[in-house]
């Protein structure tokens, strides 16, 4: 693949999973995950693709959660696709009207899972935290 299109192909997938994440679309999360797909977030356990649903349930529907990814840089190399990106992050942590905006720098190791692009590896780091009204 060639880096147009892999960086056409991350956009696409990294787009379509923030819609899934933002509308709290659970069932649908791990389906963006190859079968042995893993989740890092910072500062918690690794989670399994397929435990994504039941984990990403309790804290999107609670919290009002919202990201958008910003795609920095695209590799590709032996079968695998290499994603930074930057994202951007506002929930609400204790259900008041005040809501935690943070950035963070996000990974993706992006695997063919047959004919369809997935993410395989995905793990970030916060950058910063604000409180926003």
């Amino acid at each position: 693949m060639s880096i147009p299109n892999a960086t056409q192909t991350a956009e696409n997938l990294l787009t379509d999973y923030a819609e899934v994440l933002n509308t709290a679309n659970t069932a649908a999360i791990a389906s963006f995950y190859t079968f042995d797909g893993l989740f890092m977030p910072d500062g918690y356990q690794s989670i399994k693709a397929i435990d994504l649903a039941r984990t990403g349930e309790r804290y999107l529907k609670k919290h009002g959660f919202h990201i958008s990814f910003h795609i920095q840089n695209v590799s590709e190399e032996n079968g695998f696709v290499f994603v930074q990106a930057n994202a951007t992050t506002k929930f609400n942590a204790h259900q008041g009207p005040e809501a935690i905006q943070t950035s963070s720098r996000d990974f993706f190791i992006l695997r063919k899972d047959d004919t369809v692009w997935k993410i395989y590896k995905y793990i970030f780091n916060q950058d910063d935290q604000s409180v926003v009204a």
